[in-house]
């Protein structure tokens, strides 16, 4: 057997390999003689069949078992002989009988690439730091007690952050919506999508006024039969309700999980959520920026065409399933190619963290694992329950480790690389600006 390997393009690889006839044929004598022991043809007791009877007869089917099994012996010892780290099956390419008997084939593999040296002290990387502060609780308390405020009846005049239904009807040149009577709209003017002359507009009014105006409405308002339209607005206000925010106090504390109904209490726990969220934003946004500034250090990496085609389709597919999930039910399948440049960088990002976790010997922490996992759980009304739900999903658990040691990596990045803190608040960290 003869073996030499060509370089091809990028990382592809050419295995060429030459087989000799002495070898198949020898492997050939063997497999018939096998054969011999267990055919039955008529006319002839097993076992005692002619040796010319049975060439004749599975002699090409013989010949044919035995250099499948050659041809992936001899790739197999290519690559082992040659040390070369592969990410696919190679592909055969070339295949060709030789006139002495012999086989001769040629094989493409992909080699692994290889992430460059990095010299990480000349790496830069801005990490944001906040803490919680008694602003910051107050603030989510308020947000708990707008999730369990009533709405009351109003007959006075409309405020900023109101809930008001309206009905209404638009014209202008050869449009009428609806054709015939008026539309019912519910508002809560301070989230609503409606353009900010309507708020204006509906501000200061009482239940059973109207007014009319000129109105333009965005490209993504909610009821298609307005959405980029110019149009005369008409509208009266059929109702008006105003917030009624309940009190902190011991109810209300309970309602959330804290039996003692202490306030106390509730604001430490508060606290000690705010920090696990603050805590896992803070290192997300850390990982990003370091990945980026990683990737380019390794910005001439070569990469599979294979791995990035691969990437790009799967994720073109999961954006059409989020799609479906949002009620998109025809959401259309995008191209791959649409994906590339994010496929490029989820690989490499991949392929720098498995090459930082092989070369510095980092281990999956399989107590942070647990601590992970419990901090997941206690999110939850059944913390235990949720626990033992990770423990018995292998694919869970693959995830959490996946997350475990990305993080392990990222703890060592930090200790190599130049930090440079920004002080941030709370809010800014959580509710960063478009």
């Amino acid at each position: 057997m003869q073996i030499s390997i060509d370089q091809s393009e990028g990382l592809e690889r050419l295995v060429n390999i030459a087989l000799e006839a002495d070898d198949i044929q020898s492997k050939v004598d063997a497999k018939l003689l096998e054969l011999g022991k267990e055919v039955r043809l008529k006319g002839f007791r097993q076992g005692k069949v002619p040796r010319n009877i049975l060439k004749q007869r599975f002699g090409q089917h013989a010949r044919q078992e035995v250099l499948g099994q050659l041809m992936q012996d001899s790739i197999e010892k290519a690559i082992k002989d040659n040390e070369l780290e592969i990410i696919a099956a190679p592909e055969v390419v070339k295949a060709d009988d030789t006139d002495n008997g012999g086989f001769e084939f040629q094989a493409k593999v992909e080699l692994m690439p290889e992430v460059p040296a990095i010299d990480y002290s000349a790496i830069k990387v801005e990490k944001t730091v906040a803490e919680i502060s008694d602003k910051d609780i107050d603030g989510m308390i308020s947000n708990l007690q707008k999730q369990k405020q009533d709405w009351k009846e109003s007959k006075g005049k409309i405020a900023k952050n109101d809930l008001v239904t309206i009905e209404y009807s638009a014209s202008a040149k050869d449009f009428q919506y609806p054709a015939e009577g008026k539309e019912k709209m519910g508002l809560l003017l301070s989230e609503s999508n409606v353009p900010d002359e309507l708020k204006a507009a509906i501000i200061g009014l009482k239940v059973k006024e109207n007014s009319e105006l000129e109105l333009s409405f965005p490209k993504d308002f909610n009821v298609k039969e307005l959405s980029d339209k110019k149009v005369k607005f008409s509208f009266d206000v059929t109702d008006v309700r105003k917030a009624k925010l309940p009190k902190v106090d011991e109810d209300f504390v309970k309602s959330f999980g804290v039996d003692s109904g202490d306030v106390e209490e509730f604001k430490a726990d508060i606290k000690k959520n705010l920090e696990r969220e603050l805590k896992q934003n803070v290192n997300n946004m850390f990982k990003s920026k370091a990945l980026d500034a990683l990737r380019a250090a390794c910005e001439n990496t070569l990469l599979p065409q294979s791995m990035i085609a691969k990437e790009s389709q799967f994720m073109a597919q999961q954006e059409q399933q989020r799609a479906k999930q949002m009620g998109v039910a025809d959401a259309p399948l995008k191209p791959a190619n649409d994906f590339e440049n994010e496929a490029k960088e989820r690989i490499l990002n991949t392929l720098i963290i498995q090459d930082i976790a092989r070369k510095e010997d980092i281990k999956t922490d399989f107590a942070k694992v647990r601590e992970q996992i419990n901090e997941i759980a206690q999110t939850f009304e059944q913390p235990q329950e949720v626990v033992q739900m990770y423990y018995k999903n292998p694919d869970l658990m693959s995830s959490i480790e996946q997350n475990v040691i990305e993080s392990q990596v990222m703890e060592w990045v930090e200790s190599q690389v130049t930090v440079k803190e920004k002080k941030q608040s709370f809010d800014a960290i959580m509710k960063p600006t478009a």
